[in-house]
């Protein structure tokens, strides 16, 4: 019996005219308005909103632990498989004679800016120190040591600090010394430490993206689909994603795109405050360690400012060459840390780091902790892993199509390593160069625990007061302020013109100049009510719960993409 057809056309309502005309006013509206009562919220009783949101997300991090990994998990085989098996992954997304639209440098330059840039500024110096001084396995050897002690009927006094009273009792001879322990900022923890890394930045994150992009790249040019989420999940749903369910579906996309961008760019606003405060020092910047509110509100203001603007230049001008301006600011950063930093030392924990990180993928991929309480390694997977596999949800869709829309006529194959292999080894040398040049200097005695005293966004800009003078310190700041910059307007100017594409069913032309600055200022209010709502920890929460939804629609997007494929070659052979 032969296959029917594939679904080839989705009848999506549009408004024909007025303010609207061009777009899906039911995805448009609900969108705003599901927004707007976040805003209200955060803005009419900020309090009892930070509250609800810390709780939300606490909640979150000790239950949806075995939902988050093996969600993930999911992603990365789906996306291995579909590019190693040889049929599909030769598949091409787009015509047969179609040629890419952009080089390789311009569309990795957009991937990599889009994707995670401000994430290798605000945590691959930051992300390697914490990990040094904590993480499972550091945990696990402090469990260990517990025991020992208990065994030796040596009780450990109140606030004692285990690991000094460790190395007493060992020196004494109460204990003997246990082999294999992970003891923190000390070099028998630097095993472990870029193989969490690696973890968070590697396969996972980037699998996350490819899969939204290459389901969106695969039904829009390969099967004329609207570039938009429902096309996705047309084998599953077929013409019923024409009415409610598919409102449902973009209408959800947009809300976690918003949230997901919202994370993103807080982050990097506390990074441009600290960096503003190493150059100038003011102290109305810095508010116990960290960024004030009012600094982030400032930058926030610059920066979509910076990204409205280039939105309406569109994809083929202001996002390109503001990719192409940080990806060669990001070579140059890269190439100062090559010259003067730990160079050799980095190079090594980067092969060891690869090969714990890919020895242990299988354990690192699948392996969920108990949520055992403070001191768990449970509590830290939440807080960090957990965290993170929620936060690229979130992202997803945002990069997922502005993947897609800058993939066309690529293969599966050559998108998977283009936005998954080449993106990871990127970030794996990031963190290994800033990480481990920190890591040197503290190791060594040079830093004396300067980096270690800085809050996680600001230890890069403190490595760099170590190594240089006064002077050309405040260069290199200026430097990267101007990088970190050029990634937030890339992100925020991309996210405004995903969502108008969604909101106008996949047409990305439809989204004229008001509807570009009414986004750019809603994303500009979400964020800044969040900031006030309760700071950096409320958007880390909002993001949480827009990316419950969402997961369960890229859990559907990989059956459904796997479907077709299968189909398609059912339909090859017929």
């Amino acid at each position: 019996m032969a296959l029917q057809p594939p679904l080839t056309k989705l009848d999506i309502n549009f408004a024909d005219a007025g303010f609207y005309s061009g777009f899906n006013k039911i995805v448009a509206l609900v969108s705003k308005v599901i927004i707007a009562a976040i805003v209200l919220w955060a803005v009419v009783d900020p309090e009892a909103a930070g509250a609800v949101l810390g709780d939300m997300k606490s909640w979150s991090f000790a239950n949806l632990n075995y939902y988050y990994t093996w969600a993930v998990a999911f992603f990365v085989i789906v996306c291995l498989v579909i590019a190693i098996y040889p049929q599909w992954g030769k598949t091409k997304l787009g015509t047969a004679d179609g040629k890419p639209e952009f080089s390789n440098f311009s569309w990795f330059s957009m991937m990599f800016g889009a994707g995670i840039g401000i994430g290798m500024l605000g945590y691959a110096t930051g992300e390697p120190m914490w990990h040094w001084g904590d993480n499972p396995d550091i945990r696990m050897s402090a469990e260990v040591v517990r025991t020992a002690f208990t065994s030796a009927n040596i009780t450990l006094a109140e606030g004692a600090d285990l690991w000094q009273e460790y190395a007493s009792q060992v020196q004494s001879g109460a204990i003997a010394p246990i082999d294999g322990l992970a003891i923190p900022k000390t070099e028998s923890a630097l095993n472990s430490v870029y193989r969490y890394s690696f973890l968070h930045w590697g396969l996972g994150a980037w699998a996350c993206y490819a899969l939204v992009g290459i389901s969106l790249a695969f039904f829009a040019y390969s099967r004329n689909l609207p570039l938009t989420i429902r096309s996705t999940l047309a084998p599953i749903f077929g013409r019923s994603l024409e009415g409610t369910l598919g409102h449902v579906v973009d209408i959800t996309a947009v809300v976690a795109t918003i949230l997901g961008i919202a994370q993103t760019i807080g982050l990097g606003l506390t990074s441009f405050s600290s960096g503003l405060y190493n150059i100038t020092g003011a102290e109305w910047l810095i508010v116990d360690g960290e960024p004030s509110t009012a600094s982030l509100l400032v930058a926030l203001a610059v920066v979509m400012v910076c990204s409205t603007v280039s939105a309406l230049s569109g994809v083929g001008k202001g996002i390109k060459w503001l990719s192409n301006l940080n990806m060669v600011l990001s070579f140059g950063l890269l190439g100062f840390f090559m010259i003067f930093g730990a160079t050799m030392f980095a190079m090594e924990l980067l092969g060891k780091g690869l090969f714990s990180y890919i020895i242990n993928l299988p354990a690192l991929t699948f392996t969920v902790y108990p949520a055992d309480g403070p001191g768990s390694p449970g509590e830290w997977q939440g807080w960090w892993s957990i965290f993170y596999w929620a936060w690229w949800i979130a992202f997803a869709p945002f990069v997922g199509i502005f993947l897609a829309r800058i993939s066309r006529n690529r293969t599966i194959r050559e998108f998977v390593l283009g936005a998954i292999a080449a993106p990871s080894l990127m970030c794996f040398l990031w963190f290994t160069l800033l990480g481990g040049t920190a890591i040197d200097l503290e190791l060594n005695g040079v830093a004396d625990g300067r980096i270690f005293a800085q809050s996680l966004t600001a230890q890069l800009y403190e490595v760099i007061n170590i190594m240089l003078s006064t002077g050309m310190a405040t260069v290199m700041s200026v430097l990267i302020v101007i990088l970190l910059l050029t990634y937030l307007v890339t992100s925020a100017d991309s996210a405004v013109l995903v969502v108008n594409t969604i909101n106008a069913g996949g047409e990305s032309g439809s989204a004229g100049k008001p509807h570009i600055i009414i986004w750019g200022l809603i994303l500009t209010a979400v964020i800044a009510a969040l900031l006030l709502a309760g700071g950096l920890g409320a958007i880390q929460a909002a993001m949480i719960i827009g990316a419950v939804p969402f997961s369960f629609m890229m859990i559907l997007m990989g059956i459904a993409l796997i479907k077709a494929l299968i189909r398609d070659g059912m339909r090859a052979n017929q």
